[in-house]
């Protein structure tokens, strides 16, 4: 086990060196915001006064998905038993989960604060948790391993730069940010190659996710708007939806066979 261990590490060092990997502390070299976003005039949180809501329906039978073959790690052989595929979700009352809701149009004219807060990737017993994000562009991303085991974590990005990075045990942590938008980027792991994670970078704070249960929620300034709903088999749905001050507005998306 000692020298497959070795062999393990010695795989990943080459391919870092190869794919331009840093330390733990690597953030993507970020570019500042343009004069033109910046005369724009500010969003303030306080207009955000009404209220698009609604579920992610499934139709027809869902796809049984596949059990995973764990391996990689012996401590993935060990904790990834019963793990199964998680392109299609479905809950007990028939919502689809792990689908990124955004707004596609109406959210121009306004320029956006980063957050401060970083939103945080985790991977537990061999699982990106969760399987689906959403982020602003610039705003960090705190990317956690959980597991005693070593992973890789490898961004698609084709917009963005694409990053690559080792984290070798339990406890390291990496701190990464985008300058794009861009929708979707996949993000897995080279050496358990079923760990699997769809983000979404936007240019606004309007956006966020299905998640287990199914549903979503967004709070916007009165207006015109396109909701899209994005699923990684199923694809992208765009729905118009008009709301005015103060007003609650449920928009339901379907999807399915």
């Amino acid at each position: 086990m000692k020298t497959k261990r070795i062999a393990n590490l010695a795989l990943f060092a080459a391919l870092f060196a190869i794919a331009g990997c840093s330390d733990n502390n690597n953030v993507p070299s970020l570019t500042d915001k343009s004069s033109s976003a910046a005369s724009l005039p500010a969003f303030a949180p306080s207009s955000a006064t009404a209220r698009v809501f609604g579920n992610i329906k499934f139709e027809g039978t869902p796809p049984v998905m596949a059990q995973v073959k764990a391996g990689g790690s012996r401590f993935c052989v060990q904790n990834a038993v019963g793990l199964t595929e998680q392109d299609v979700l479905v809950t007990k009352d028939g919502k689809l989960r792990n689908v990124i809701v955004y707004v596609k149009s109406g959210f121009e004219g306004r320029s956006y604060s980063t957050p401060n807060e970083p939103v945080v990737l985790d991977q537990q017993k061999c699982v990106y948790v969760p399987h689906v994000l959403t982020i602003m562009t610039h705003q960090k991303l705190k990317v956690l391993n959980s597991d005693p085991t070593f992973h890789n974590v490898h961004s698609r990005a084709a917009v963005n730069t694409p990053f690559n990075f080792a984290q070798t045990d339990k406890g390291a942590e990496n701190m990464v940010s985008f300058d794009h938008a861009e929708m979707p980027i996949h993000i897995g792991c080279d050496l358990h190659r079923w760990m699997s994670v769809w983000l979404g970078v936007f240019d606004h704070p309007f956006h966020s996710t299905s998640g287990d249960t199914g549903s979503y929620e967004l709070n916007l300034p009165p207006g015109k708007y396109e909701i899209a709903a994005w699923h990684e088999k199923y694809g992208e749905k765009v729905l118009p939806v008009e709301i005015g001050d103060k007003a609650q507005s449920q928009l339901d998306f379907t999807f399915g066979q």
